[in-house]
């Protein structure tokens, strides 16, 4: 099987190796302290609209064409869900990055 391997500052890391080497660069208690930071939440919020917008793009193309109901309920099923699968996913992390990202992710949900 083929198993792509991706450089991070010189460091190989596979899809087997452990994420020790990536926490020996960037350690947990100074990530926490750039979810916190600022400006880094601004980009990250950027970069989420920049995202779903781009998914609504692939999930509706063309608004003037009629879409089939079926695909119109798993696309509402699928905006109620994300805001509660998000949550759930960002176990410890900072508040402030979790109300940014809801934030950003329920005004994707609402374009749905």
């Amino acid at each position: 099987r083929y198993s792509p391997s991706a450089t991070v500052e010189g460091a190989t890391i596979t899809e087997n190796s452990g994420v020790s080497e990536i926490e020996g660069r960037l350690p947990k208690s100074k990530l926490i302290l750039l979810c916190k930071n600022e400006t880094v939440l601004k980009w990250m919020c950027n970069c989420d609209h920049v995202m779903y917008q781009a998914l609504v793009e692939i999930l509706i193309p063309d608004v003037l064409r009629p879409i089939p109901s079926a695909l119109t309920q798993a696309i509402r099923n699928f905006a109620k869900s994300l805001e509660s699968w998000l949550n759930n996913a960002m176990n410890n992390i900072p508040q402030k990055m979790i109300q940014t990202k809801v934030a950003a992710v329920s005004a994707f949900a609402q374009t749905l």
